[in-house]
């Protein structure tokens, strides 16, 4: 009878060893942010991701990679094990880039897709004590001295770039563009003196709350409650946003289980005191989509962007 108990419980134990090595996490994961420390992403995600780690049981490690328009943590992605122990954030440049550059990931079947976070809110920021008070400033100068204001942006290709070239190309004017790598390198250039402007988002707001900084236009669809008296591009009739959200992935073919374990594990995160207390600071709302939701998102706004690349370089934008 010993016996017969004895291999019960080893039967037992062999049967559950599988499972119990199959819990996740068992380790800490990484989450690829493809900006530099500093910046807004950067800032959003060490607070989410610090909540997101204790729903997990485990730590979310930042693992920051400045460069290449946004999608670096795309492309590692394309190389890491499905496991859920390599994640990444997504930005808008990555539906776009695989029509400008070559690139390793396809947006349609590279990732999974786990969790929509927020939605960056941009105003083209200058330095306090700059000459322009109004957009119909900046504006007016610039026509006046055709490639003489230098606007910094971040990315060669990124979104904010893009927009200010169509913001510049329907207000008839020429502006500098000047890439950087990180939105916190564009604040120092511009605190500096280095660059005249840039579309800023939420990395803007301490500087601007110590008066050192200011927005002249809001770059967002409406005018945001934070700084209501400050216009929108198309309330000075220029019709150009930055539409810029950002989520998290995983590799394609990760299990449905663990996809769905992260992605409760960061909604908890984001909308938790500390997540929302990072949002608020950072001038952001949270924007939530679950796997699917967020999935169908990337697919309409690659179908998107393949036509917005096809017009940009019709009109002599991209090279």
């Amino acid at each position: 009878m010993k016996k017969l108990s004895h291999l019960f419980v080893a039967t037992a134990l062999l049967a559950a060893g599988p499972a119990m090595a199959e819990t996740y996490p068992q380790r800490p994961v990484t989450l690829i942010v493809p900006y530099a420390a500093g910046g807004p992403t950067d800032q959003h995600l060490r607070a989410v991701a610090e909540e997101a780690g204790k729903a997990l049981g485990q730590p979310v490690v930042l693992d920051n990679r400045p460069g290449a328009s946004g999608t670096n943590g795309a492309a590692a992605l394309v190389r890491a094990a499905p496991d859920g122990y390599t994640l990444a954030v997504l930005p808008a440049s990555v539906y776009r880039e695989p029509f400008i550059n070559k690139v390793a990931f396809d947006p349609a079947r590279s990732f999974s897709y786990v969790v929509m976070l927020s939605d960056y809110t941009f105003g083209l920021a200058v330095k306090a004590d700059a000459p322009w008070k109004t957009w119909k400033d900046f504006a007016a100068d610039a026509a006046r001295r055709p490639g003489k204001l230098n606007v910094g942006a971040t990315g060669a290709v990124g979104t904010p770039r893009i927009v200010m070239d169509e913001a510049a190309e329907a207000a008839k004017i020429q502006l500098n563009m000047v890439p950087f790598k990180g939105d916190a390198e564009v604040t120092n250039a511009i605190l500096g003196g280095h660059i005249d402007a840039a579309p800023l988002s939420g990395v803007a707001v301490p500087h601007i709350e110590a008066g050192k900084m200011r927005y002249l236009v809001m770059l967002t669809p409406q005018r945001v409650k934070r700084y209501p008296q400050v216009p929108t591009l198309r309330d000075e009739g220029v019709d150009a946003v930055i539409d810029s959200p950002y989520g998290i992935a995983g590799p394609a073919g990760m299990d449905p289980a663990r996809v769905k374990t992260v992605h409760d594990a960061f909604l908890k995160a984001l909308t938790s005191p500390a997540g929302l207390r990072v949002l608020e600071q950072l001038n952001q709302q949270a924007n939530a989509m679950d796997p699917e939701q967020y999935r169908r998102y990337a697919l309409a706004t690659t179908a998107r962007e393949k036509d917005r690349v096809a017009r940009l370089r019709q009109r002599g934008l991209l090279d």
